[in-house]
């Protein structure tokens, strides 16, 4: 058993330096007060999870593809999912990384264990909707979900000028906010990961001269694709051999992919097979509401795509007009449906649901 990440239990945490004994003491403190915060119980309830003899730590999954379930997984692994991000990021000791995601998921865990392998400063803020307000120092690199990336540039935040590499998260960034990010002055990355590959395997850049549409995977990451035309993964010294997805992927000969949908989201109207996931590309533009494409059993075509909406627009059939002239012929929804608000995952992803 590799026993390399007992190397790595000293942290900086807001610009002051613990060894293990003062983190194990801190730790302990803050989990019994009960004055500590909810996000801040689980980044140290983590910290004592990473420090004590055990080689794994467990790890909830979102629950986002399917049922939420927790995995054991290897600390060495989380190490070289580390320092394959760092090295990607040239991050070097004494850089600052931002923690506003949550220490009960995969993405939050992976920032501090990234501070730990790498001797960065982890700076963690409140775990909500806008977590760059409390900022008032520079951040080298920060992970954010595209919601709370869109709620900063919404306010008109003067705080992002503070960030210099940003990766997001979670769930796909849509064209309107990689339109607002542009004109941006850091670096926005999206990621490709999961739980199973302990956060990103993949990034394509957002703004600037090098963005992309394909996701470039990162070294030591190699792809290919199923009879299916889904992404089959194998990381050294992450995942366990080659992992199947059900993600549906463009893959260029350079290795260098695109996401076009997910296996089981697919719907079938009619022998049409509709991706849920390009309609709602195609259409994120003109809907400001929370969404998603989903479908309802149809006597004739089996299913019928449907637009789901945490809020009604203000002309129901004007917009269903104009979302077909926009999409493909049969792959229009031909209802809305609301639902306020939408399901969702512990972690706030959307769950693709018309079940209550």
């Amino acid at each position: 058993m590799d026993n390399s990440y007992q190397q790595y239990t000293s942290l900086t945490l807001l610009g002051k330096k613990y060894n293990k004994a003062e983190l194990l003491k801190l730790c302990e403190t803050k989990l019994q007060s009960n004055e500590t915060p909810a996000w801040e119980n689980f980044l140290y309830a983590f910290l004592l999870e990473w420090l004590n003899d055990s080689p794994f730590v467990k790890v909830k999954t979102s629950g986002s593809t399917g049922t939420p379930k927790t995995l054991q997984v290897r600390k060495s692994a989380m190490l070289q999912s580390a320092f394959n991000t760092l090295d990607f990021f040239d991050l070097k000791e004494n850089k600052t990384a931002l923690l506003c995601l949550p220490c009960e998921f995969i993405a939050g865990k992976m920032m501090v264990v990234r501070a730990l392998a790498g001797k960065m400063d982890l700076i963690p803020v409140p775990v909500n909707g806008t977590p760059l307000d409390p900022l008032k120092h520079p951040v080298d690199f920060a992970a954010l979900t595209p919601l709370q990336m869109s709620n900063q540039l919404e306010k008109n935040s003067d705080k992002t000028h503070l960030l210099k590499t940003v990766i997001l998260g979670g769930s796909s960034v849509s064209e309107e906010l990689t339109a607002l990010l542009q004109d941006q002055p850091f670096e926005a990355w999206e990621t490709y990961g999961m739980t199973e590959t302990l956060s990103h395997v993949a990034l394509r850049l957002l703004n600037g001269s090098g963005k992309d549409d394909f996701f470039t995977p990162l070294p030591g990451v190699r792809i290919e694709t199923d009879q299916r035309e889904c992404l089959v993964i194998d990381v050294a010294g992450i995942t366990n051999g080659p992992m199947i997805t059900n993600d549906i992927v463009n893959l260029n000969n350079d290795g260098k992919f695109k996401i076009s949908g997910r296996m089981d989201n697919i719907i079938n109207s009619g022998g049409i097979k509709i991706s849920p996931e390009k309609i709602e590309s195609l259409i994120s533009g003109i809907i400001s509401t929370p969404f998603f494409i989903g479908a309802l059993p149809h006597p004739q075509l089996g299913q019928q795509p449907v637009l789901v909406m945490e809020n009604p627009p203000e002309d129901e059939n004007e917009l269903l007009n104009h979302i077909k002239k926009m999409v493909p012929q049969f792959h229009a929804p031909k209802k809305i449906i609301i639902r306020n608000p939408l399901p969702r995952t512990e972690n706030g992803k959307i769950k693709r649901t018309l079940n209550g």
